[in-house]
């Protein structure tokens, strides 16, 4: 399967009240639908668009980051022809 990776923009620390940019690039296919996830690998929270979060494809943003954001991050790319799903790939956010 392929792999994926996940970029975090600007790099850690951030810092309160920042706007974080994480983007998820799954090399070698096209196509994907992508998922992201807040949490540790047994207790993900699945994040949707909200005044807090932006989930724009493959970029989640998170407007004005505040202490609670400082977690780990996971992006899932899904799309319907083989293959059909990369693994899970997480970016951390250490918020200061």
């Amino acid at each position: 399967l392929p792999t994926s990776t996940v970029t975090v923009t600007p790099n850690n620390p951030v810092f309160t009240g920042e706007t974080v940019n994480m983007k998820c690039e799954i090399k070698s296919y096209s196509n994907w639908r992508y998922e992201w996830y807040k949490g540790n690998t047994n207790n993900r929270v699945m994040l949707q668009t909200s005044d807090h979060y932006t989930v724009n494809g493959d970029t989640l943003s998170i407007v004005k980051a505040i202490s609670s954001d400082q977690d780990h991050y996971w992006c899932k790319g899904q799309r319907d022809e083989r293959p059909q799903s990369s693994h899970f790939s997480s970016g951390y956010i250490d918020v200061k």
